[in-house]
């Protein structure tokens, strides 16, 4: 996959993410229930990053959760 198409994905993931904390800001503050919103763009954006990211970088992010999870059990 061309680099370029898999930079885009990362900056509109990471976009998307700028903007789900945005929007829990919002809800923290107004009390709005906007759950399902918030819910179907953090999902959006989450596989436009994952979309995005070499499969070593991905590999690497996810043993290191793992490793994090398993210790903190």
């Amino acid at each position: 996959m061309n680099n370029d198409f898999k930079g885009l994905c990362l900056f509109l993931g990471l976009v998307g993410l700028a903007y789900v904390v945005m929007l829990l800001v919002l809800v923290a503050f107004t009390g709005l229930k906007i759950a399902k919103s918030i819910l179907f763009i953090l999902l959006l954006s989450s596989s436009l990053i994952a979309f995005g990211l070499k499969p070593e970088v991905r590999a690497r992010i996810i043993s290191r959760a793992k490793a994090a999870f398993c210790r903190a059990s």
